[in-house]
């Protein structure tokens, strides 16, 4: 599996609440469905996103629901997929709690289609400004006192992946030089 091009993660789209299974799926579907959708976390495929001992673990630490008949739900599914990219940024107590606490405030389908719409701007911003000085100025202006916690998560798992990213191809001032082509490999 290729790298994703900076261009491709500033146009990262994660699927909405109303685009998940509405009926129950087992394990296998509920993996596949994920490694589809956060494929760009493992960008050379080396990397389990999500494994059956892991969906467990998160069982069993009350991150997610039991699954009703061996069948995973939407909320199964979205609460997986934010646990998957959460985790790269925030212990898994952290992660647990905000999502308790933004299902509290917006309920399930808000507060999963509220973090989707976060980290995709939080991807854009920092990912379609590369050739140019990054503005961070996105950061702070019209934030809700309620949504400045997701903002700034999203935005973490966003520096991290463009941080590796950079340190993968040997450093951002050595390729900017070449053009910013060379970091789209």
């Amino acid at each position: 599996m290729s790298q994703p091009k900076t261009k491709d993660l500033a146009n990262l789209s994660i699927v909405r609440w109303d685009d998940l299974p509405t009926f129950g799926v087992y394990s296998d579907q509920v993996l596949s469905i994920i490694e589809e959708q956060l494929a760009f976390l493992s960008p050379d495929g080396s990397e389990k996103i999500i494994t059956p001992a892991m969906i467990n673990n998160y069982v069993k630490l009350g991150l997610i629901e039991r699954p009703i008949k061996k069948k995973y739900f939407q909320l199964h599914i979205a609460q997986l997929i934010v646990i998957s990219l959460l985790k790269q940024v925030l212990p898994l107590t952290d992660v647990q709690k905000g999502m308790a606490l933004q299902i509290s405030i917006k309920g399930e389908k808000e507060a999963y289609n509220s973090f989707c719409k976060e980290l995709e701007e939080s991807f854009y911003h920092l990912f379609s400004q590369l050739d140019r000085t990054i503005d961070f100025s996105f950061t702070i202006e019209g934030i809700r006192n309620e949504n400045i916690a997701l903002k700034m998560v999203t935005l973490s798992l966003a520096s991290k992946l463009l941080t590796q990213k950079i340190i993968a191809i040997n450093g951002f001032n050595k390729q900017k030089k070449e053009g910013v082509d060379s970091l789209e490999k």
